[in-house]
């Protein structure tokens, strides 16, 4: 595997970003469907850091291609977006699928993904991609519970993150919630969807449960990703307002050869 230069890395990304350094940037995004985004009250925050689980190992291209989703919505312009990713993660789920990205509605030009060997260099990628202004987002994926993610270090993404308003998404696969500076977390199950006529498949569905939401209410839905437009729609109605957090044992990991996103 090649070797990654980060200071190259981050002088390549500032020069991509500057196309985008004067295009309308929120410091919130939504969902895009009214009655979820009632719970964030003013929005989600753009520069901050949002932590997304899967509950079982089979739940992890559910959790991906929700990953996936939510930065289509904080970055909706053609910004670059970095994948930060330990190499031990996509031995265990795989490589990126080109085709699957683009079902989903990213387009994978867009896309910059860069393997490091231990979660400490993930960290460190992290720290300097969120520190670029114009970076549309950043997906942060060190494989299960590394010692060096915790409060302090997630502290210091958020407040990088805050500082240029460039959003960071924890991918935690083979993981389980503990405590960081998180401003939300979900936790992610697949979820079938619904045949779009004549057995052709549907729009993907996520099982998506909001445990921790730093700026409202919690909650319950069944989602639908409409990848043309680029929005969440309930299938089922919100479960409630606040709902405690299961209880979470790591998951059984299994290896694949690629991840459907």
């Amino acid at each position: 595997m090649t070797t990654v230069d980060l200071t190259a890395l981050r002088r390549d990304i500032a020069s991509l970003g500057e196309r985008n350094a004067h295009a309308a940037q929120r410091s919130t995004f939504d969902l895009g469907d009214n009655e979820i985004d009632r719970v964030f009250h003013e929005g989600m925050q753009r520069g901050a850091v949002h932590e997304i689980f899967a509950e079982e190992a089979g739940d992890a291209g559910a959790a991906t291609g929700f990953a996936i989703a939510l930065v289509l919505r904080a970055s909706p312009d053609q910004s670059p977006i970095l994948w930060l990713e330990e190499d031990f993660a996509a031995q265990e789920n795989g490589f990126p699928y080109a085709p699957g990205l683009q079902n989903i509605g990213l387009d994978p030009q867009r896309l910059i993904i860069v393997r490091c060997a231990s979660p400490q260099d993930v960290l460190k990628a992290a720290s300097d991609s969120l520190g670029i202004r114009g970076t549309g987002a950043v997906i942060i994926a060190p494989w299960s519970n590394p010692k060096c993610l915790d409060l302090t270090a997630s502290r210091k993404l958020l407040l990088t993150a805050q500082q240029t308003d460039v959003p960071a998404f924890l991918l935690r696969l083979g993981a389980y919630p503990s405590e960081n500076a998180a401003i939300t977390r979900w936790l992610i199950r697949a979820a079938p969807s619904q045949s779009s006529g004549a057995n052709a498949p549907g729009h993907p569905v996520f099982d998506a449960t909001l445990i921790r939401n730093r700026q409202g209410m919690t909650g319950h839905w069944i989602l639908q990703w409409e990848s043309d437009d680029h929005v969440f729609r309930q299938i089922e109605p919100v479960s409630g307002t606040m709902v405690s957090a299961p209880s979470y044992r790591p998951p059984q990991t299994r290896k694949s050869g690629t991840r459907p996103y």
